[in-house]
């Protein structure tokens, strides 16, 4: 079957813009009691974030770097898993983030001693002597554990971008062909397949955000953009996602 990515990309356009009037109309006022706040303040800061990876996504593939988007791709799936964790565990889900800020702050101080570098150790010190309980969810600081718990394809796409985002084989590989005895280097990438599926880009970007913010909605005070996500998904092609 022929994917249109023409079609899927006219679809992101219209429904990117309408899940960005959704994040500026208001969100503070759904957020949760102070006492219960904090996967909401975590979440606001995933989906913000996960915003602007959209917009980079689409603005890169205008440019003709749709290959190039792959990290960017690849840190959108994670802002949904991890939103999507935040509904499923809440505080557990903050705590085990905290934990994970701890263990890497600490790899962290450790680089910069022994390079000489300085920084504010009182703020370190802050850092390592917290007390963060721990409770089973912290399993899910392994990206892997997440996605694979997540399910959804998260994963698999997740490791698809992952060949992409760094120096590996497969990222190399779409810069040459050999063709017989014919070697041909290349300055555009190609994939050896029918089509380029890096033209399905703002689609990409669209269809991680309506995810993201799907989520998000269930961190909120009565979950107010229920109707709107139903609209933009339905419009979209994504009929019964919410």
């Amino acid at each position: 079957m022929t994917v249109d990515f023409a079609e899927l990309n006219r679809r992101a356009v219209p429904g990117l813009e309408a899940l960005t009037e959704l994040l500026v109309g208001g969100v503070a006022d759904h957020a949760p009691t102070s006492e219960d706040s904090r996967p909401f303040q975590v979440g606001w800061g995933m989906v913000a974030a996960l915003h602007r990876q959209a917009a980079a996504v689409v603005v890169m593939h205008s440019q003709g770097l749709g290959h190039e988007a792959a990290p960017n791709r690849r840190l959108m799936i994670e802002y949904v898993a991890h939103l999507q964790w935040l509904v499923r565990d809440g505080e557990d889900a903050v705590d085990s983030m905290n934990k994970a800020h701890q263990y890497k702050q600490g790899g962290l101080r450790k680089a910069a001693d022994d390079g000489g570098y300085q920084y504010d150790a009182e703020a370190a010190d802050a850092v390592r002597d917290a007390v963060i309980p721990s409770n089973p969810a912290n399993t899910y600081n392994n990206t892997s554990n997440l996605l694979g718990g997540l399910g959804g394809g998260l994963l698999q796409s997740w490791l698809a971008e992952t060949q992409l985002s760094h120096a590996t084989l497969v990222a190399a590989g779409a810069f040459y062909r050999e063709t017989g005895e014919r070697l041909e280097l290349l300055l555009t990438p190609v994939y050896g397949i029918e089509g380029d599926p890096m033209e399905a880009s703002p689609y990409v970007a669209f269809f991680f955000m309506f995810f993201g913010m799907i989520a998000f909605n269930e961190l909120m005070v009565g979950a107010p953009w229920t109707d709107a996500l139903k609209a933009i998904g339905d419009a979209a092609g994504l009929a019964g996602a919410v």
